[in-house]
């Protein structure tokens, strides 16, 4: 597979890992988004490209030229619907959450052009929720973090695969995160580990 940066879209996953864990800092699980949810944007785009076509098979029967037809059905069919299936496909593939020992960091990469990066200290974790989604039908959830007062807003995060898996490591990763800050604080070197 070819790995290489194009303009925001950091396609080697590793480096962008690497780019992101301090020194002394382990990773200890990478999460990424379920493919239900490019599937169900594919669906909804799917939907819209049959209108589309509808829409140039009825106006050619019109008479109307199909060239121009197609020009006219065309450039707003790739400006929303193929723009918005590389959104989701980008979405899908180079989203993820990473959960290292000290942090929680989301990669949203939006598009080519944009990518967020929010890392979250463990320590401004007030709680963390899990919930299911379509009648927990699907092996996936929301995750939600709830931060701390004054902290910042809170994140909620769909299509979640395991969730419930994903919460647990979250919980013990601050536990252990507050354990460590407690032996650096009260005596202890805080190198010790469960």
């Amino acid at each position: 597979m070819l790995l290489m940066r194009i303009f925001a879209l950091e396609t080697d996953i590793g480096k962008l890992k690497k780019r992101f864990l301090s020194e002394g800092e382990r990773e200890i699980r990478t999460v990424f988004f379920h493919g239900f949810r490019f599937f169900l944007r594919l669906l909804w785009n799917m939907f819209w490209t049959i209108v589309f076509l509808a829409f140039v098979l009825f106006m050619s029967s019109t008479g109307l030229p199909l060239l121009w037809l197609l020009i006219a059905a065309g450039t707003p069919w790739i400006f929303f619907i193929a723009t918005s299936l590389l959104k989701a496909y980008l979405d899908w593939r180079y989203d993820f959450l990473l959960i290292p020992t000290d942090k929680v960091i989301i990669v949203d990469q939006s598009s080519i052009f944009h990518q967020k990066v929010t890392p979250m200290n463990l320590e401004n974790f007030a709680s963390v929720t899990a919930e299911t989604q379509f009648w927990n039908l699907f092996p996936f959830g929301i995750l939600s973090f709830n931060l701390k007062e004054g902290v910042g807003n809170g994140v909620r995060l769909r299509y979640i695969p395991h969730v419930h898996e994903v919460v647990s490591v979250i919980s013990d990763a601050i536990t252990t995160f507050q354990r460590r800050k407690d032996l650096r604080r009260y005596g202890g070197s805080g190198d010790e580990t469960q």
